[in-house]
């Protein structure tokens, strides 16, 4: 797989998950609102998605040894890859009847996802599986736990 395919790819995907993630417990613990779930889910996948692209976009750029379609590659792939995870999200949403049963199944679906992607990433670079996929799930439970409590503060004072 092409170096700024799997940059783009490997930034999409994480970020999809773990901002994702973050913000639906935030606004279920805030709100506990379906529809400013999904409006928020909505906003991650476009205008996240292409605010990190653009990121990635100028990070490539800035790069002294990387070929001219490296860049714009790397920017197409994290958006996708954004975009679309970040999307599946709302299937829960929609699915389930009860708004705490669909984000228990999105917590669910996101640390598998997450568990997946860092053992293969962890694995194409042959460092220890183990550690890798525990930082990443250390950090994607850091940033659900403050979200959680952000939200129910932001419903307490407001």
């Amino acid at each position: 797989m092409n170096e700024a395919v799997k940059k783009g790819l490997g930034f999409g995907v994480t970020s999809a998950i773990i901002t994702t993630l973050g913000l639906i417990v935030g606004i279920h613990s805030g709100t506990d609102l379906r529809g400013a779930v999904i409006g928020a889910i909505l906003v991650i996948a476009f205008a996240d998605s292409l605010a990190d692209s653009l990121g990635i976009y100028f990070s490539e750029r800035s790069q002294q040894n990387s070929k001219k379609s490296e860049p714009f590659i790397a920017m197409l792939t994290a958006f996708g890859g954004k975009f679309i995870f970040a999307l599946t999200f709302i299937i829960p949403i929609l699915v389930f009847s009860s708004l705490h049963t669909a984000i228990i199944t999105d917590l669910l679906y996101g640390l598998i996802l997450l568990t997946i992607f860092s053992y293969f990433s962890a694995k194409s670079k042959k460092e220890n599986a183990f550690s890798t996929i525990v930082f990443y799930v250390l950090l994607a439970s850091v940033v659900i736990t403050a979200s959680h409590f952000i939200g129910a503060w932001v419903s307490s004072i407001t």
